[in-house]
């Protein structure tokens, strides 16, 4: 599972702000993170961050102790 945010965006004043974050073409080594914005928005910067999280291979691994 990979999960994907913005942790900073600087849009202009002037306009809506419209914008979408995902991950694409995920793989077990890598991913396209892919920021999109449509109509009038205007955008100085922005951040993101990431999260990846994987399986375990054997259930039993999960003991809590």
């Amino acid at each position: 599972m990979l999960h994907v945010s913005l942790t900073m965006w600087d849009m202009g004043s002037g306009s809506n702000a419209r914008a979408d974050i995902r991950a694409e073409n995920v793989t077990e080594t890598g991913f396209d993170l892919v920021f999109r914005t449509w109509s009038d928005t205007r955008v100085a910067r922005v951040s993101a961050s990431w999260l990846a999280i994987s399986g375990v291979a054997d259930y039993e691994q999960w003991d809590i102790y």
